[in-house]
C-alpha cells in the first residue's frame, strides 16, 4: 500500500511539471494563489528561528547522501540480518526523502520557472518594444550621476570603508512592502532574511546570497562587502514572491532599493546594475565613450564583492581553492538554468539591462509608436 501512495504522489507530481511545462496560465495561477501559502504558513514557522534552517538542511543532505552512499555498499556485500533490515529501512526513508525533496521543488520552485516573468506582467507594452544603444546610454550615464551624487552622502571608516547604523534586514522588508503597494505580487508579508554561518565558503562561489525552497528562507553572504548587502537582502527576498528568474529578482532588488527612504539602500541599489550596464554600454560605445558621465573614483573603489581583508581570511580559512569551488558552483548554477528552461543559463542574469531599458522608458525617453524612441535629453556622439 505504501509503494502505491508514493508511486501516485511521484506520477502526480511529474504530471505538474508537465502541465507547468505547457502552461503559463498554471503557473500564474499557482504563483499568485497557491505559492504564497508557502511564505505565509511554512515561511512564518521557519522564521521562529534565529539562525538559517535551510543552511542546516543542507548540511543534513549532505550526510543523509554519504550515509546512502555507505548503505549502497553495505547491501552489495550483506545478504541477512538486522544489517540487511536496517538497510531495507533505510532504502524506504531515502524513497520517501527524495519524494518530498522532488514535491517541495515542484511547489517551490520548479513551477516558477514557467510562470510569467516581472515585465511581461508589469510591463506588457514595453516588453514587446525595441531599445536602441542610445536609451542604454543614457541610463547607464543616469545610474552613473546617482552614483556619483549619492556616494558624497555615505558615511565611512577611518580607512574609507561604508559603514551603515540602521536595521538593514527590517529596512529590506519595508523597501520590499512599499514597492508592493504598486505591484501587488510584492505586497504582503515577509520573513526576515538571515545570514549564513558558511558565508566565507559562499564567497569562495561569488555568491551573495540564496532562496532555500525547502526552508522558505532568504539567506545572504554576511562577509561581502556592506553596500551589497541591501540590494541582495531585496533580491532574495523577490524570490519568496514567486520571481525566481534572476534577472527579475535582480531588476526587483533594484528597485525596491532605488525607492528606499536611506541614501545608503539607494546607493546599493544603484551599485547592483552598474556592472550590467558598464557591460552593455562598452559593447554599444566601443573605443569611443561618447555622451558619457565619469563614475567617481570613490564608486569605483566601492563596487567590490569582498574587501581584500575578508578576501584574505576567506583564502587562509578555505579548504578548497576558491577557484575550484567557483567553477562547481557556477557549473551548478548553470545546468540548474538550463534544466529549469532557462536556455542561455547565467547569461540571464545580464537580462536585467533590458528591464532597466523598459523602467526608464517614459521617464529618461519617451517610445513612440513608430517602433523607435526619443531621448527627452540628446545623447551627443
Amino acid at each position: 500500500m505504501r509503494k502505491k501512495i508514493w508511486a501516485a504522489l511521484l506520477l502526480l507530481t511529474a504530471a505538474v511539471n508537465v502541465i507547468a511545462w505547457n502552461s503559463q496560465a498554471f503557473c500564474d495561477w499557482h504563483v499568485k494563489h497557491l505559492f504564497p501559502l508557502s511564505v505565509n504558513l511554512y515561511g512564518r514557522l521557519m522564521s521562529v528561528f534565529p539562525f538559517s534552517v535551510g543552511e542546516g538542511m543542507i548540511v543534513l543532505a549532505v550526510l543523509f547522501t554519504a550515509a546512502a552512499i555507505v548503505m549502497g555498499f553495505m547491501r552489495i556485500f550483506v545478504r541477512k540480518g538486522r544489517v540487511k533490515r536496517l538497510i531495507s529501512v533505510f532504502t524506504r526513508v531515502y524513497a520517501w526523502g527524495f519524494l518530498a525533496v522532488f514535491m517541495i521543488m515542484t511547489w517551490n520552485c520548479f513551477i516558477l520557472y514557467h510562470a510569467s516573468e516581472f515585465d511581461e506582467t508589469y510591463m506588457v507594452q514595453k516588453a514587446q518594444r525595441t531599445y536602441t544603444d542610445r536609451e542604454l546610454i543614457q541610463v547607464r550615464n543616469h545610474i552613473v550621476e546617482e552614483l556619483n551624487a549619492l556616494t558624497e552622502q555615505m558615511e565611512r571608516d577611518e580607512d574609507g570603508f561604508l559603514v551603515y547604523q540602521g536595521d538593514m534586514e527590517q529596512e529590506a522588508i519595508r523597501a520590499m512592502q512599499k514597492l508592493g503597494e504598486e505591484y501587488e505580487l510584492l505586497s504582503g508579508y515577509y520573513p526576515q532574511a538571515k545570514g549564513i554561518t558558511a558565508s566565507d565558503f559562499l564567497s569562495q562561489q561569488y555568491m551573495m546570497g540564496y532562496y532555500f525552497p525547502f526552508s522558505m528562507e532568504a539567506n545572504y553572504n554576511t562577509s561581502m562587502y556592506i553596500v551589497n548587502v541591501p540590494a541582495t537582502l531585496c533580491h532574495e527576498l523577490a524570490h519568496l514572491k514567486g520571481f525566481i528568474y534572476e534577472d527579475d529578482a535582480n531588476f526587483i532588488g533594484f528597485l525596491a532599493c532605488i525607492n528606499s527612504d536611506y541614501p545608503f539602500y539607494r546607493y546599493s541599489g544603484y551599485l547592483s546594475v552598474l556592472n550590467y550596464v558598464e557591460k552593455e554600454y562598452k559593447k554599444a560605445s566601443g573605443k569611443q565613450e561618447f555622451g558619457s558621465v565619469s563614475l567617481a573614483k570613490s564608486v569605483c573603489a566601492d563596487d567590490i564583492f569582498l574587501t581584500s581583508e575578508a578576501w584574505e581570511r576567506v583564502e587562509e580559512n578555505a579548504v578548497v581553492e576558491t577557484a575550484v569551488v567557483k567553477a562547481a558552483s557556477n557549473q551548478f548554477t548553470e545546468t540548474t538554468l538550463v534544466i529549469n528552461g532557462v536556455s542561455d543559463g547565467m547569461k540571464s542574469y545580464s537580462r536585467v539591462v533590458q528591464l532597466l531599458l523598459e523602467y526608464y522608458d517614459g521617464i529618461l525617453y519617451d517610445y513612440e509608436y513608430d517602433g523607435g524612441a526619443v531621448l527627452v535629453e540628446a545623447v551627443t556622439e
